[in-house]
């Protein structure tokens, strides 16, 4: 389910989203049961770069829409859930505008399709680690592992080396 902003008169106040743990790889099966149930789920998705596999966003964590002295036990209870996502002991709601803004980064089919804006020949400057400020020419955009090749002028060596894509910024 790709949350709607609802209609705020249509809506009885007290339903909240909130996060829920499910059992291990098992998110896909925890949304079938809930939703058997009649519970609103959002489980967003992510297609990584370089790969063709959609992962959860969250893997073992999911969204239910609920009244929580109503359904409570309705998500608990069913199979491929563990537990509600609690900061002490009664579950913690999950702000709209959070989820929203989770939904409205997806596209078709409810899935998050990040793109690498980087393409070999651009100058980075890496982040952070060892090799934090070092300026570098990218080699390979992105890998299958969401990896970016860079070429490193090194003590008047060139040195290729592979980092996050996250850990390099265009300069």
């Amino acid at each position: 389910m790709t949350p709607q902003r609802p209609a705020s008169e249509s809506v009885p106040r007290d339903l909240q989203w909130y996060g829920v743990r499910t059992k291990i790889r098992k998110e896909d099966y925890a949304v079938g049961q809930l939703e058997h149930r009649g519970v609103a789920v959002f489980l967003p998705r992510i297609l990584e770069c370089g790969r063709d596999e959609i992962t959860p966003l969250f893997p073992g964590y999911l969204f239910v829409r609920i009244a929580l002295l109503e359904q409570y036990y309705r998500v608990v209870w069913a199979p491929g859930v563990r537990h509600f996502v609690a900061f002490g002991a009664v579950p913690t709601p999950v702000h709209d505008s959070v989820i929203f803004l989770i939904a409205a980064s997806a596209g078709e089919g409810g899935v998050i399709r990040p793109t690498s804006s980087l393409k070999a020949g651009d100058r980075v400057q890496i982040k952070a680690g060892p090799l934090a400020g070092l300026v570098a020419v990218i080699e390979n955009p992105c890998s299958q592992r969401g990896r970016v090749k860079i070429l490193l002028d090194f003590l008047r060596q060139g040195a290729s080396v592979e980092l996050p894509v996250g850990l390099v910024d265009r300069v």
